[in-house]
C-alpha cells in the first residue's frame, strides 16, 4: 500500500536499439511531447530497476513542489509550463510547482529545455497515466517524482470525512521523515480506545487516527455509550485495547463551577477508574488535560509548576495526578490551549470563537471579556499533534496548542465580525469573570516531532464561518 507524499522511482518500458548519449538522451524526453520513447532509452543505458526508493530526491537537480492544488489543467500548454501534467485524471488536477534554487556553478549540467538552463520543476506522474508532460531531467538518474501536497491533501480528507469543507487549506508541505516513518504495511493495527469521542477533541482525534498514516483499530467511545464513573464501565472499555485517549471531561470553568460535583465525577473519579483499568490490561494511557493548570503565566513549559486557579482547573491537575498513580508506565499527559473549529456548542461558557461569529451573523451583541488575549489552534492542527505525540514513542508532557503572538479576544471579536460581514459596533468589551486565565505555552517539544501548525487564525474564523453555514 503505497502512500501519498513520498518520492518514487518509475520505470516506463519501450524497445531501443541503440545507445544515445545522456545529453541527448535530457533532449529528447525534454522536447518531445509523447516522450515515452525518451523516457525507456534513459532508463535502459544502466538506471535502476522500476520500484519504490524511500530515500532523499538530489534537490540540487529535481525541486520540490510545494504549491496548492489546482483545478482546470489547460490542455494546449506547451512542455515545461508550471501547471503540468495534463493527463492526471478526471480532474484534471496539477500540482504547481514551486522551482528549487539549484547550484550556479553546476549549470552547464542541469536540465534544459528550449536550450535554456531553468530551475528544476517537477511534474506528477502516477504509473499507468500517459506520457511525461513538461518532465524535467539533469545528469541525475531519471527520477519521476510524486509529489503531492501532503498537508493540504489529509486537511482536505479531514474535512471530507468530518463533514466540514472540501477546498484544501493552509500552509506549506511537511516532510514525512520530520513526522517519523509509518508502521509497514503488514504490521498489525494498535487497538485504540478514545474515550469522549462525540466530544471536541475526542471527535477530531477519532477522525485523524482513522484516516492518517498508519493503521489503527479506533474504538471511539462516546457519551451515550455509557458513564466512565459507574462500576465496571471503565473496565470493560478498556479491555483489549493497546492505547487509551482519555479525552472525556466536564470542560470550561463556568461550567465546572454551576455543577461542581459534576466537574468532579467526569475529570476525577471517571480518569482514576479509567487509569486503574489500564494498569490492569496492560493498555497505555494518554491523558487529555489542559493549559489551565499552569495558571496565569507566560510562554509556560511542561516543566512550569501548575498553579491551577479555578475548579476546572484543579480537576484537570488532579487528573492528571491521578494518572500518574494509577497508569505511570509510559504515560502521556496532553495539555492543550485555546483549540477551536467546527462542532463546538456555542454558548454555556465554551466554544468562544464559533459563539463569536453565530451572533455576528444574527447581528446580536458580541461580548468579549476585556484584557483577554489567547494563541488559538485550529482543531485538525490538535488531532494531528496528538497523532504525532503518540507515534512518537516518547512519555511524559506534552503542551499542545499555538504558541504564535496572541490575540485579544476583542480584537477576535471584531474580525468575527468582519469574516461575518457585520458591523464591529456590535463588540461589547466586558470583565473577564473569576477564575479565567489565559496562559500562553510553549511547544519546542512538540515542535521537535516536526508539527507546526497549519491554520491560521483568520483563515480558520473563516473556514469556521463556512462550516457553520453549511450545517445551517
Amino acid at each position: 500500500m503505497t502512500k501519498p507524499g513520498l518520492c518514487r522511482r518509475a520505470a516506463l518500458s519501450a524497445p531501443t536499439t541503440s545507445r544515445v548519449p545522456p545529453t541527448l538522451l535530457a533532449d529528447r524526453v525534454l522536447r518531445q511531447r509523447d516522450q515515452t520513447g525518451a523516457v525507456a532509452d534513459v532508463l535502459e543505458q544502466g538506471q535502476r530497476a522500476a520500484g519504490v526508493d524511500y530515500r532523499p530526491v538530489p534537490c540540487a537537480e529535481v525541486g520540490c513542489a510545494s504549491g496548492r492544488l489546482a483545478e482546470g489543467a489547460d490542455s494546449s500548454r506547451e512542455p515545461g509550463d508550471e501547471q503540468q501534467p495534463g493527463s492526471l485524471g478526471p480532474a484534471r488536477s496539477a500540482v504547481t510547482a514551486k522551482a528549487a534554487q539549484g547550484d550556479r556553478h553546476s549549470a552547464p549540467q542541469a536540465a534544459r529545455l528550449g536550450g535554456k538552463t531553468l530551475p528544476v520543476a517537477v511534474g506528477k506522474l502516477v504509473a499507468g497515466e500517459r506520457a511525461a508532460d513538461g518532465l524535467v531531467v539533469g545528469h541525475e538518474p531519471l527520477l519521476l517524482r510524486v509529489e503531492l501536497a501532503e498537508g493540504e491533501l489529509r486537511r482536505g480528507r479531514w474535512r471530507r470525512r468530518a463533514g466540514l469543507l472540501l477546498r484544501a487549506v493552509a500552509a506549506g508541505q511537511r516532510e514525512r521523515g520530520q513526522e517519523g516513518a509509518g508502521a509497514p504495511v503488514d504490521s498489525p493495527a494498535m487497538s485504540v480506545l478514545v474515550t469522549g469521542a462525540s466530544g471536541f477533541v475526542g471527535r477530531a482525534l477519532v477522525e485523524e487516527l482513522r484516516h492518517g498514516e498508519r493503521s489503527y483499530e479506533v474504538h471511539p467511545l462516546e457519551r451515550s455509550d455509557g458513564d466512565l464513573a459507574e462500576p465496571g464501565m471503565a473496565e470493560s472499555a478498556v479491555a483489549g485495547a493497546d492505547l487509551v485517549v482519555h479525552a472525556a471531561a466536564r470542560i470550561g470553568v463556568v461550567r465546572c463551577e454551576e455543577d461542581p460535583e459534576a466537574a468532579l465525577r467526569s475529570n476525577v473519579l471517571a480518569t482514576t477508574l479509567v487509569a486503574r483499568a489500564c494498569a490492569a490490561h496492560g493498555a497505555r494511557l494518554a491523558y487529555v488535560s489542559t493549559a489551565d493548570v499552569y495558571g496565569d503565566v507566560d510562554a509556560a513549559e511542561e516543566e512550569t509548576p501548575p498553579a491551577p486557579a479555578s475548579l476546572y482547573a484543579f480537576t484537570k491537575w488532579w487528573g492528571e495526578q491521578t494518572a500518574r498513580l494509577y497508569a505511570p508506565a509510559r504515560l502521556l499527559v496532553l495539555r492543550i490551549a485555546n483549540p477551536y473549529g467546527p462542532g463546538v456548542e456555542t454558548g454555556a461558557g465554551k466554544g468562544a470563537l464559533p459563539t463569536m461569529l453565530q451572533q455576528a451573523e444574527r447581528g446580536e451583541r458580541i461580548p468579549a471579556f476585556r484584557g483577554e488575549v489567547r494563541s488559538w489552534c485550529w482543531i485538525g492542527d490538535v488531532a494531528r499533534a496528538i497523532r504525532l505525540v503518540v507515534e512518537s514513542g516518547e512519555d511524559g508532557v506534552f503542551n499542545v496548542g499555538s504558541d504564535a503572538d496572541p490575540v485579544a479576544l476583542t480584537d477576535v471579536a471584531r474580525m468575527a465580525c468582519e469574516v461575518a460581514g457585520a458591523s464591529a459596533d456590535l463588540v461589547d468589551e466586558v470583565e473577564p469573570p473569576p477564575g479565567r486565565v489565559t496562559p500562553r505555552i510553549a511547544v519546542d517539544r512538540l515542535r521537535a516531532l516536526g508539527w507546526r501548525p497549519e491554520v491560521g487564525l483568520e483563515e480558520g474564523m473563516r473556514l469556521l464561518l463556512e462550516s457553520s453555514r453549511r450545517a445551517a
